[in-house]
């Protein structure tokens, strides 16, 4: 099932960052991970990623299906000439 934000999880003690709009991921916080921020854009929750990720030398995760429909969302909301 699929959210109306974008979630980012964080796991210390595998050292993983996940970005993800499922709502069945955040489920995962029952196993230790946490949810660091939720947000309504897909680019904000992965530039936070990113910078977490980029911190705390942890590997970032995503998916793909996710950055192209905020890519989809983006090009349909640009100003046409």
């Amino acid at each position: 099932m699929r959210s109306k934000r974008y979630y980012v999880l964080l796991n210390p003690w595998e050292a993983r960052i996940l970005v993800t709009g499922k709502l069945n991921d955040l489920e995962l916080v029952q196993v230790g991970w946490r949810i660091v921020m939720a947000s309504k854009r897909w680019y904000r929750a992965y530039d936070v990623a990113r910078t977490l990720a980029d911190k705390f030398n942890y590997v970032l995760e995503w998916y793909i299906e996710d950055e192209r429909r905020a890519l989809a969302i983006d090009k349909s909301r640009s100003v046409k000439p």
